[in-house]
């Protein structure tokens, strides 16, 4: 092995791109990324609508700062340009037929938001589901104002909780923990850069040699703490066999792989299999689903400065949230407006999240816009509101080799199991540390699961523990690179 030691990274989404792409950086030769599908970049992804493309996968750059190294490598490229920074007109309408002043609708949501994103500490067995509720009730008894409005105050507070399902992709608030964000890396505000996003992985693989990164291998065994013979009798303690009957010998493995096809993987994917603690983590956390439903217009039947369309269901409290798929209709109820619209046209992008989310992906196209159109219709009391001429929903469950979105933490869990789950795995034979087997993807970032940049930064994490075993020195930072603790 040497100072040469040939390195194998499973995956070529955000976190084995790039701890593959900086393992070059740091002066290791023999680095080759083996992926399932016959496409990089996992859950960054783009489909052609009209004329433009967009992002079915990740948009949002959360936290649009140079702390940020996603930030950092659009603006480097010139990427961010076009984006439209300024909010739009958030229209809402209520099931009884008429709208919420934009103002009113502004302030109870920001209030609503308040009690949502707080970082708590010390409440083991809470759920964020509860606390909402409780605390939205406090807030709605409270508020001030005229009997009509505050009428509608339970209906705005339920679409923040829907927000957050969206955000985690859990299937009910309740299934969250309240402590999720304790260890939370907060980066700044958020960035819309749908149409985008996508371009991150194209950047980071410019100079990647293409020869080394291996499209369509799904891998059915990480084989470890053995010792397999190679070229000229070399031996390697790694074997990965691929589902085609190949097999690759490696001094060092970089397992990027989802956290939902983790869950799914069989026990004998790992020969020793995983230790118990790892195995536990794997359990134990959450993986959510959202999906996205692209509706594109001949002709937008919203105001042109409109940012976001949200629907409010007369009888939803934030105490009966849920993604029961029965009540899918209500779970697709916040649409944000593509912009600029010179760009890609008359877009509305429809969230949903958990048990929905998997739900529609059972849909025809058919059926959604019929539906979503008729709720069009009857909330905005407009009978003429055509259906779109374009529908495009993701599939991420469906997808084999993600089967989800993004990790959240369950109720009853603790974010510090997401360190045991990036714990690399060494030798059973010798006290020695050989980092045989390592760990990355945003599901091992307890202060920044769930984000483009913790899937980055994880890649880098283990690009950076490998370097620090062969005692090579780190290349100098640059005005816009960070390091984030796990």
């Amino acid at each position: 092995m040497g100072t040469n030691p040939k390195i194998l990274v499973l995956g070529a989404g955000l976190a084995g791109i790039g701890a593959a792409t900086k393992l070059l950086n740091l002066g290791f030769k023999d680095v080759t990324i083996i992926e399932a599908s016959g496409l990089a970049g996992g859950r960054l992804a783009k489909e052609c609508l009209g004329k433009s493309w967009v992002d079915t996968g990740a948009q949002y750059i959360h936290g649009a700062s140079e702390a940020n190294p996603v930030f950092c490598l659009m603006r480097q490229h010139g990427l961010l340009g076009d984006v439209v920074t300024e909010e739009g007109t958030d229209l809402m309408f209520h099931s009884k037929g008429h709208s919420i002043s934009e103002d009113f609708g502004s302030r109870v949501y920001e209030a609503g938001e308040r009690i949502i994103r707080q970082l708590h500490k010390g409440n083991p067995g809470k759920n964020m589901g509860d606390y909402f509720a409780e605390k939205s009730l406090d807030l709605a008894k409270s508020w001030k104002s005229s009997s009509e409005d505050k009428d509608d105050v339970p209906s705005i507070l339920s679409l923040v909780g829907k927000s957050l399902m969206i955000d985690t992709g859990a299937p009910a608030l309740r299934s969250v923990a309240l402590d999720s964000w304790q260890y939370y890396t907060n980066m700044g505000e958020d960035l819309d850069i749908g149409g985008k996003m996508f371009n991150v992985t194209e950047k980071l693989l410019v100079d990647f040699p293409k020869e080394r990164l291996l499209l369509n291998r799904p891998v059915i065994k990480i084989n470890w703490n053995g010792c397999f013979c190679g070229d000229a009798g070399r031996l390697y303690p790694v074997c990965i066999e691929c589902e085609s009957g190949e097999k690759f010998l490696c001094d060092h493995v970089v397992v990027t792989i989802s956290l939902g096809c983790l869950k799914a993987a069989p026990t004998t994917m790992f020969d020793p299999q995983l230790p118990e603690d790892k195995r536990e983590a794997i359990d134990t956390l959450g993986f959510g689903c959202i999906n996205k439903i692209f509706l594109q217009y001949e002709e937008a039947f919203w105001e042109r400065d409109a940012g976001s369309i949200s629907l409010l269901w007369e009888d939803e409290t934030p105490a009966s949230l849920s993604t029961d798929a029965t009540q899918w209709q209500k779970n697709i109820q916040l649409f944000t407006v593509m912009r600029p619209r010179e760009k890609f046209g008359n877009v509305l992008i429809g969230w949903c999240s958990g048990n929905v989310a998997q739900h529609v992906e059972t849909m025809t196209e058919a059926e959604l816009s019929a539906a979503i159109t008729s709720n069009f219709r009857k909330f905005m009391g407009n009978p003429n509101i055509p259906c779109p001429k374009t529908v495009l929903c993701t599939k991420w469950h469906g997808k084999a080799f993600i089967q989800g979105a993004y990790t959240y933490i369950p109720v009853g869990v603790d974010g510090v199991i997401m360190d045991k789950l990036a714990r690399p795995l060494s030798s059973m034979k010798s006290s020695n540390e050989d980092l045989q087997v390592l760990f990355a993807g945003e599901a091992t970032m307890k202060s920044l699961y769930g984000t483009v940049q913790g899937a980055l930064l994880s890649g880098n994490r283990e690009a950076d523990r490998l370097s620090q075993h062969y005692g090579r020195p780190a290349p100098p930072s640059t005005p816009c690179s960070s390091s984030v603790a796990t």
